[in-house]
């Protein structure tokens, strides 16, 4: 069967290019916008001199920000968490704002990608390419972490030691028919000291059939080992007591509530989680067990 010109352009590395390209610009103009919070926040953070940095966009969910900042606050309070704030509901960022002053986090109101949906994971892609060029890199941050909004540490952990030996570590998600492979940006770490800053892309790779942070497979992870790499453990916990019980994923022991931003009944699960950290928070391990 012969091919046409439109089947040539639109199919293949051609219309690989070409969606990169797209992409690539929209970023460029995203990145280009400010943000008023953002010589503040980038003062502060290289004020903090820390050895590793947590990095977590917002959207639209205040008591999972306050959780997950909390908890870390109890287990792991060396780790500085900074709160960027990609929400679109009008009341939501006042509530985040107002938390992280109180809490002592540094917050950051980012500034709308051009032509993204709010519940794509474009949205958060854009917003992390954005937070590396315009608040990571400015402040000197060598090593950090992006975490999603919804997890909640289950006891102390030392995210530093993850990067002792591998340039990179999180949750790797992977893609059968391609066989690429890519962290999930939801709990992953980076060494910038041996990771040149121009090959972190959070972006999608839909040709490849990859979410947020996929199109660093082209950039990084193929070029890396993926026999020695050491990947983070997942298993399965319960939000304890929750009605409709259902499996979520730990990472580590990094408890992922998920899509609290779509679901309410995933938001009803903060609230839970919220209950049982402030009743014990030493046996939050123990209590999600399934």
């Amino acid at each position: 069967m012969s091919t046409t010109f439109r089947d040539a352009v639109f199919a293949g590395t051609i219309q690989q290019s070409l969606f990169h390209l797209r992409y690539k610009l929209l970023d460029a103009i995203h990145q280009a916008r400010r943000s008023p919070d953002q010589a503040r926040a980038v003062a502060a953070v290289r004020a903090m001199d820390a050895p590793l940095v947590a990095f977590t966009v917002a959207f639209n969910v205040p008591p999972a920000i306050e959780l997950l900042s909390d908890a870390m606050a109890r287990f792991m309070p060396d780790v500085p968490l900074v709160v960027c704030d990609n929400s679109d509901d009008p009341t939501a960022p006042p509530k985040i704002r107002a938390f992280c002053e109180a809490a002592g986090r540094v917050y950051i109101r980012l500034p709308r990608a051009p032509l993204v949906k709010k519940f794509s994971s474009r949205s958060h892609a854009t917003a992390l390419n954005w937070v590396l060029r315009n608040i990571i890199r400015p402040a000197g941050v060598r090593r950090f972490a992006t975490l999603d909004h919804d997890l909640v540490p289950l006891g102390p952990a030392n995210l530093l030691s993850h990067l002792q030996e591998q340039p990179c570590y999180g949750y790797v998600q992977r893609h059968g028919r391609s066989r690429a492979w890519y962290l999930w940006p939801g709990y992953a770490l980076f060494d910038l000291d041996r990771i040149p800053v121009s090959k972190i892309n959070f972006g999608t790779d839909r040709l490849l059939g990859l979410d947020t942070g996929g199109r660093m497979w082209t950039t990084l992870y193929q070029h890396m080992d993926e026999a020695t790499f050491r990947a983070a453990p997942i298993r399965s916990g319960v939000v304890p007591g929750h009605e409709g019980e259902k499996v979520h994923h730990v990472f580590d022991d990094w408890f992922h509530i998920g899509q609290v931003s779509y679901r309410d009944a995933n938001q009803n699960a903060v609230g839970v989680m919220r209950a049982c950290f402030d009743a014990d928070p030493d046996r939050l391990m123990e209590k999600t067990r399934p």
